[in-house]
């Protein structure tokens, strides 16, 4: 461990080790790499930072492997391969699903064609998060910083980030890229007195046809998922559906395929990063994976650019003083349908709910 880098060192619970093993503490990247450089470095900084840190550290000789998501901006997905490509370095963005054996193995069965074509992916994460979710830091459920930096800090962009990306990943044409969107539409919504949305239902289709529904809110009071649905022309891929925790899959000849638990990887990104870095296998999420969940987080964006606020009426907050959470009567009733159905909830007809436009994204890179 060459050094760390944390403007608030004294917040980490392992510093008395840091500081006994002799590792140098920085408290910027630019300070660091004034006198010393690493073979790799993990860039673990709030999301408007991820890809300035990581093009300066690939500058500075690293290779890099960033947390999620890639960025705010499409335009970063750009950004980020001309510098890996001009230093001549990796970038990996942490996607730990991307890692694990699980994931791998149906990513390796989805482009062997065993499965067949895919037809339809849902996923659904109803995730509740109380208000000091929301005082965690200056940019919770912001789209920016205080000083003009985008962000777009949301359940899409942010905690639940990977579920999305996911169906992007596991579909994609080699083992280190994903289907793009080419058209979205969305509903974005919120309850938290934030600026961003803490609630958000996207349909997306690949250039193959391939429909994505992904359905994330932080405005519920009961935890549920990710659990999703795959559906493929020769079999049916499911997690999370009454509490399974691994990744299986019915096949239409009837045999079944179980490919673990994609929770059971979670530092495997790490330690593929470093064989990596010694000429060992390969980096299998990088921008050109990573970028997709990018892109259609900025699709849903245009596609629904005045986020709506819910009722008043409708909105609850519970939980202990200083911990409430806020709670969206019937939005975890109305997600789950729309899950169940493969639809958006302005197409349920819910009082609340607005439909959005689809937009087109084939100009993005795919």
């Amino acid at each position: 461990l060459a050094a760390v880098v944390d403007p608030f060192p004294e917040g980490c619970r392992r510093l008395a080790e840091l500081r006994a093993a002799g590792i140098p503490i920085f408290a910027t990247p630019e300070e660091f790499y004034a006198e010393h450089t690493a073979d790799l470095a993990v860039v673990s900084a709030p999301i408007h930072l991820h890809v300035p840190y990581t093009i300066l550290a690939l500058e500075h000789g690293s290779h890099v492997l960033c947390e999620k998501p890639l960025g705010a901006l499409v335009e970063d997905v750009e950004r980020l391969i001309e510098a890996r490509d001009r230093t001549g370095r990796f970038v990996a963005i942490g996607y730990q699903w991307s890692f694990s054996h699980a994931i791998q193995a149906l990513k390796a069965d989805v482009m062997a064609g065993r499965l067949g074509r895919p037809k339809r992916l849902r996923t659904l994460v109803l995730w509740p998060r109380n208000e000091q979710y929301y005082r965690r830091n200056a940019w919770a459920g912001a789209t920016k910083t205080a000083d003009g930096a985008w962000v777009f800090d949301s359940p899409v962009n942010n905690a639940t980030a990977h579920y999305l990306h996911n169906m992007f990943y596991v579909i994609g044409p080699e083992i280190d890229r994903s289907a793009w969107p080419v058209r979205v539409r969305a509903e974005l919504y919120r309850a938290n007195p934030i600026e961003n949305y803490d609630t958000g239902a996207v349909q997306a289709v690949t250039a193959s046809g391939a429909e994505i529904f992904f359905y994330a809110t932080h405005a519920v009071g009961t935890t549920r998922g990710p659990e999703f649905v795959y559906e493929f022309e020769k079999g049916t891929v499911r997690y999370g559906g009454d509490g399974q925790r691994t990744l299986t899959a019915e096949f239409a000849d009837g045999t079944r395929r179980d490919y673990g638990d994609p929770n059971a990887d979670g530092v495997k990104k790490l330690w593929d990063c470093v064989r990596a870095v010694a000429g060992e296998g390969r980096v299998v999420c990088g921008p050109e994976a990573a970028g997709a969940q990018t892109c259609c987080e900025n699709g849903m964006r245009r596609s629904f650019p005045e986020i709506r606020t819910f009722p008043p009426e409708g909105i609850e907050r519970i939980g202990d003083e200083g911990a409430k959470t806020t709670v969206v009567d019937g939005l975890a009733e109305v997600f789950t349908e729309c899950y169940d159905k493969a639809v958006l909830p302005a197409d349920l007809g819910v009082s609340w709910a607005v439909p959005g436009r689809f937009v087109d994204l084939t100009n993005e890179r795919s």
